[in-house]
């Protein structure tokens, strides 16, 4: 890439970045322009790599920024003649922006004459020193399945029954329909809800039993009869799947933004993010 096309790759990259700045902080309608021409007092017409205006009460706002990407710190006199633009041109703001920072006599000169220094870049390796560049998730799905379901009926409605009767749950499979009901035929747990409270861990097991207690609850048979129950005992097997998820920073991180005089440091994702890094 010839220095010509490098430095118009950047300045649309810093353009990208202060309408991302822009969009996240609620000024969509601000429009961040690239390489255009302002006319300043003398006459002379000067090149914008970056601008921005906005109206707040009447009163315009405008701000130019001069991008650099040199693959070496920015001298001062590049500061110097970025400075005369913004003498030049009445009411502008200016920031200069370069990817490998700014020499010391570069960083007086504009401190001194309240010009704002960034760097841009992509991230490097040095950029993640001490934070976390990547993250491994592993996800843990665990479904237990009820293979029975056991009515423990109050003793009264076991005095009821003959000795050998039993008395068995209308269960066909997972349900999202009343299971269990209160005394006026209310809503109080489906076999789903039962499921979902079982205990069940990282390991998988088969055989597993648990008692749901449900005092005044009624089993809700298929042949419309309301059962009393104690509660209801479960038998059932827990499965458990797991898979991995990879969050790499590479990835996910699209740049960061330097102030070179506070040291904060703002990152921009992917996804049009945009955040403050802790120093």
């Amino acid at each position: 890439m010839s220095n010509t096309s490098k430095g118009t790759a950047y300045e649309k990259f810093v353009q990208g970045l202060y309408q991302t700045l822009h969009d996240a902080e609620g000024f969509e309608e601000v429009k961040v322009e690239h390489n255009i021409e302002l006319t300043g007092k003398s006459g002379c017409a000067h090149q914008i790599d970056v601008y921005w205006e906005f109206k707040i009460a009447g009163q315009t706002y405008r701000t130019a920024i001069e991008c650099k990407a040199f693959d070496s710190s920015v001298p001062i006199g590049r500061i110097r003649d970025f400075h005369g633009v913004l003498i030049d041109v009445p009411g502008l703001q200016g920031i200069f922006v370069s990817l490998f920072g700014y020499q010391s006599g570069a960083k007086r000169y504009a401190d001194h004459y309240g010009i704002t220094l960034k760097e841009a870049r992509t991230p490097t390796e040095d950029d993640w020193d001490g934070r976390v560049e990547n993250i491994h998730i592993r996800f843990f799905v665990i479904t237990p399945e009820i293979t029975a379901i056991r009515p423990d009926v109050t003793s009264a409605y076991r005095a009821t029954l003959k000795p050998d009767e039993q008395v068995e749950a209308p269960f066909g499979g997972t349900t999202h329909e009343a299971f269990i009901v209160d005394g006026q035929d209310n809503y109080v747990a489906s076999v789903e809800d039962i499921r979902q409270s079982l205990p069940a861990s990282t390991t998988p097991a088969v055989g597993l039993e648990h008692t749901v207690p449900f005092p005044g609850g009624f089993l809700k048979s298929s042949n419309g009869l309301r059962i009393p129950l104690d509660s209801v005992t479960v038998r059932y097997d827990v499965n458990v799947e797991v898979e991995h998820a990879d969050i790499l920073g590479a990835h996910v991180a699209k740049a960061i933004m330097k102030d070179v005089k506070t040291g904060d440091i703002t990152f921009f994702d992917r996804n049009g993010g945009v955040r403050p890094v802790s120093r």
